[in-house]
């Protein structure tokens, strides 16, 4: 309690300039200290963001910006209220009923607005002082459209809903449901071409063409709903293209494509131009990482938890994918890769809704996975629950060979890895909206193994007397047996203001992480001649390995609509961290042996990160520009407890980004986008500990890694909002690489600064949709890279590299799916190792049921043992030859199953909250 009390103080002073934010003077004169730049960037922004427009002396006169989406009348009104003094007088059984408008982002008078909103209606409007009425108008009839909904079965539906909008923009005009004997009537008042839209909770729906002309009354057909519906005169309407382009991002738009149903949100990553998912990650153009957010909310997940839980989202549920290549100010500037972020549909249903999934999958061993999530809406409040478990042992076999050139020593080896691997996950929110504009919520999740993670990692070394013979000199047999269980858990809490209708907001958000790891193992080598009996003593060691971190994550961001085409935002993001991480080895095979001191460590550091952000965005008739400035202070301090190392850094950091996108009419669209990153060494990477996964075999931290910076430029082309291609260039200097080094016949690696990595890269992404049943996607990279590693020696790497992907995807009768898909990696290097070439094929077959409310898949991974990474490392010392034959996630058969539910009205989501803490729980 007293290092939390400790802790909490800490993170007050620092929480210090969140107030000075509030401070107009005080902000100014701390700024200046800190740079002219930064000052005279966000001052200027500041400016922007205080100017208030001039009012005008009427309705026609006074300007309002205002957006409607699928929106009520009512909603409209309230909208126009919130930014003006005007008050409106009406009978609510006049508007009641008035529902389903959309209005694009604009800004106009409010006479305009009333106007679009009350035209296929038969209200009319007028003022008096600030008074605005709405009245019935007289002398207009208008038209009445009737008709019966019934089933297959000859029927009535019940409670079908029936809208009717104006082709043209797609306004609502009016809406009804069917009485119990399925008829309804909808009254239009202008003559012309209109859309029918029929919903029923039991049966799907339909979109129908129609026409009024002179008619008073039109009477319809009746209106049969099925299953499987094949209506003449359905419509499909604004469907929107695959790929969309804004300045900073692409979005992928699922809702209402062929992805929509019986997908998962992990398997339409694929769908993603240049993304794929080999297996165990998400990659992007082949080599690059992903970071994943969940409607804007960064998921502090990874491995196997991360892969379960986007398994758990259905893709009925998603909107669209946005895509972030260089990600702008507004996000961390911790280089975590490209930003993938999916956006859920922003409707969720009053009562009870979600999924449970569960799976089967054997690998050589038996694997099963469960997850469930729900949501439940009940008034001003929004409750959201998951679970996630997992069971599935991680093994992989290698098979090595070894020579070293100083002493003549040639060997080969194999190595076993088996880990059991129990995962339990737990994770609920809550919303409550304390008014119309104004929300604040609570959220929390945690991961922990029950019982211990046991692991066995074997080796066998069999030494020869040289390369050209079979003859066995000696050999070695090593066993590390280890216990590993850990608990990682972060709370959120948030506050949410939206401060008017065209989408300003204001976020604070306070998020506390932990986590605690033990890792006690133990280590024997048995030592054997070439008859194959032990000649010399056992070597025994016991290493248990205690870590615990604890964060504390506070922000404030803005973002403000000053017109319908210029978007400010500013925000300020502080974390402060405190790990604590040590390392006893004993000279035995359990925790009673004798303490080796001069290998046991024991190593606590400090961090704190400040960061202030801007960004401006305009948006012309056929440009968009976006210019961002982030800028952060990193404040540092480490100390050995046995050794008296310490180590720190307070350094100032800047970080520019630009974007700017050109469309030359409907089907040509260029982007040019820039950001310079970060890259901070994981909190483990800096402990200073050696680590033995065999006495050969030896990892060594650096507690004086240094962060290294990037530079990202890249060009984009898209046409006709489906094919893609990108070329850029990025470098990094200075950069964190692992060095192998020898002594003997003992391999070292350990992380150093000492990478200097440049490439240009050509990046290709072609949909093709062959029939109406097969479509086919292919996504391929080109690369030319070169490295500098800066050793004992000056080594230079450079290599051509490529990276392809495809996949076809066969919707087939009665519901059936199959994708067949795969990749090939080129031959590549990662800082001095060569990785050969490999590639993966897949296949998935998938089947509906019960309106796709449940969806089965079989899964066929590598069925053809195609994945076998190798790489080689060589250097003036020794060679050392790898290839992977066993893989755990690589080859399996298995069988999945999702049942999705909802129930009630729909009603907006839960809000999409970033919770700031993620970024620094992925250092963990």
């Amino acid at each position: 309690m007293k290092n939390s009390a400790i802790m909490w103080n800490a993170g007050m002073r620092h929480a210090l300039p969140f107030k000075i934010l509030f401070q107009k003077k005080q902000f100014i004169i701390w700024l200046m200290r800190v740079s002219l730049i930064t000052f005279l960037f966000i001052s200027i922004s500041f400016q922007l963001l205080l100017a208030i427009g001039v009012k005008g002396q009427d309705m026609s006169s006074y300007q309002v910006t205002i957006k409607l989406e699928n929106e009520s009348l009512l909603t409209g009104l309230k909208k126009i209220e919130a930014q003006t003094s005007f008050r409106f007088y009406y009978r609510k059984a006049d508007i009641g009923m008035i529902n389903g408008l959309n209005m694009t982002l604009n800004t106009r008078p409010v006479e305009d607005v009333l106007n679009n909103l009350l035209k296929n209606t038969d209200l009319s409007f007028r003022q008096i002082d600030n008074k605005i009425l709405l009245e019935k108008r007289r002398q207009q009839t208008g038209y009445t459209i009737k008709g019966r909904v019934i089933g297959s079965n000859g029927k009535p539906v019940e409670l079908a809903t029936i809208k009717i909008t104006k082709s043209a923009d797609h306004n609502i005009a009016f809406t009804a449901l069917a009485d119990t004997g399925g008829r309804f009537n909808l009254k239009v008042f202008e003559k012309g071409e209109y859309l029918l839209s029929v919903t029923s909770p039991e049966t799907d729906s339909l979109t129908q063409a129609i026409k009024v002309d002179e008619a008073q009354i039109v009477i319809l057909p009746d209106i049969i709903l099925t299953a499987s519906i094949r209506l003449k005169g359905v419509t499909i309407t604004d469907r929107r293209p695959l790929l969309s382009r804004y300045a900073d991002k692409l979005t992928l738009n699922v809702e209402g494509s062929v992805y929509e149903r019986g997908e998962n949100a992990l398997k339409l990553f694929s769908v993603i131009p240049g993304v794929y998912f080999d297996g165990k990650e998400i990659l992007f153009r082949g080599s690059e990482g992903v970071t994943v957010y969940v409607d804007n909310r960064k998921i502090p997940l990874s491995g196997d938890q991360l892969l379960s839980y986007l398994r758990s989202i259905p893709s009925e549920s998603i909107k669209s994918y946005e895509l972030k290549a260089v990600p702008g100010a507004e996000n961390d500037a911790q280089n975590n890769g490209v930003v993938i972020n999916i956006v859920l549909k922003s409707e969720y249903k009053f009562g009870l809704s979600g999924n449970v999934s569960t799976g089967y999958w054997y690998n050589g061993h038996d694997n099963t996975k469960a997850t469930t999530f729900l949501n439940y809406r009940t008034g001003k409040f929004n409750l959201q629950g998951g679970f996630n478990y997992f069971f599935s042992p991680a093994f992989y076999e290698d098979d090595i060979t070894q020579k070293f050139d100083a002493t003549g020593i040639f060997s080969r080896q194999t190595e076993q890895y088996l880990e059991r691997y129990h995962n339990i996950g737990y994770n609920a929110a809550i919303d409550y909206k304390l008014n119309s504009k104004q929300t604040v919520g609570v959220s929390y999740n945690r991961y922990i193994n029950p019982g211990s993670l046991g692991s066995t990692f074997t080796t066998d070394i069999t030494y020869l007397h040289n390369a050209q013979t079979s003859t066995i000199d000696s050999s070695s047999h090593a066993t590390r047996k280890s216990l590993f269980s850990y608990v990682n858990q972060m709370a959120n809490a948030f506050y949410r203001n939206k401060l008017d209708s065209a989408g300003s907001r204001l976020d604070i958000g306070y998020s506390y992480i932990s986590y605690g790891s033990k890792d006690p193992s133990a280590l024997e080598t048995r030592y054997l001649n070439s008859a194959g009996a032990e000649f010399r003593p056992r070597d025994s060691l016991f290493a248990k390995t205690l870590g615990k971190s604890m964060v504390h994550v506070a922000n404030i961001d803005l973002e403000k609509h000053l017109s319908k085409s210029l978007v400010f935002s500013a925000g300020s993001k502080f974390t402060s961290s405190k790990t604590d991480y040590s390392i006893d080895y004993r000279n035995g095979l359990d925790g009673q042996a004798p303490l080796d001191p001069k290998r046991s460590n024991s190593f606590r550091y400090n961090e704190n990160i400040l960061a202030f952000y801007s960004t401006l965005a305009q948006s012309y008739k056929n440009l968009n520009v976006k210019f961002g400035l982030r800028t952060e202070q990193t404040n540092y301090s480490g100390r050995s407890i046995i050794t008296g190392q310490t180590i720190g850094r307070n350094q100032w950091d800047f970080f520019p980004s630009a974007f700017l996108n050109r469309k030359f009419g409907e089907e040509h669209s260029f982007t040019l986008s820039y950001d310079r990153r970060i890259d901070r060494p994981g909190f483990r990477q800096l402990n200073p500990f050696v680590t033995y996964t065999s006495l050969n075999s030896i990892e060594e931290g650096n507690a004086e890694l240094r962060p290294y910076y990037s530079n990202n430029l890249q060009l984009e082309y898209l046409l006709k909002s489906k094919y893609t291609l990108t070329v850029g260039y990025q470098n990094t200097t200075n950069g964190i690489a692992s060095n192998v080094t020898n002594i003997g016949n003992v391999i070292i690696s350990k992380d150093e600064n000492i990478s200097d990595n440049n490439n240009v890269f050509l990046s290709l992404y072609i949909p093709i949709k062959l029939t109406s049943w097969w479509e086919f996607n292919t996504s391929s990279t080109f690369r030319y890279r070169t490295l500098d590693l800066r050793r004992t020696d000056v080594l230079h790497r450079e290599k051509f590299t490529q990276n392809l992907w495809g996949t076809n995807k066969f919707n087939l009768p009665n519901k059936y799916f199959i994708e067949v898909s795969g990749f090939y990696n080129g031959s590549d290097f990662h800082d001095i190792t060569n990785q050969f070439s490999y590639g993966k094929l897949d296949v998935t077959i998938k089947k509906s049921f019960f309106n796709n409310q449940l969806t089965s898949s079989l899964e066929l991974q590598d069925p053809f043992k195609l994945y076998k990474p190798r790489y080689q490392i060589i250097t003036p010392e020794f060679n050392r030859d790898v290839i992977r034959n066993r893989l755990a996630y690589v080859r399996y058969i298995g069988i999945f199953l999702t049942y999705n539910f909802s129930g009630g009205k729909k009603q907006n989501n839960k809000e999409d909250i970033d919770a700031a803490g993620n970024e620094a729980r992925g250092r963990l």
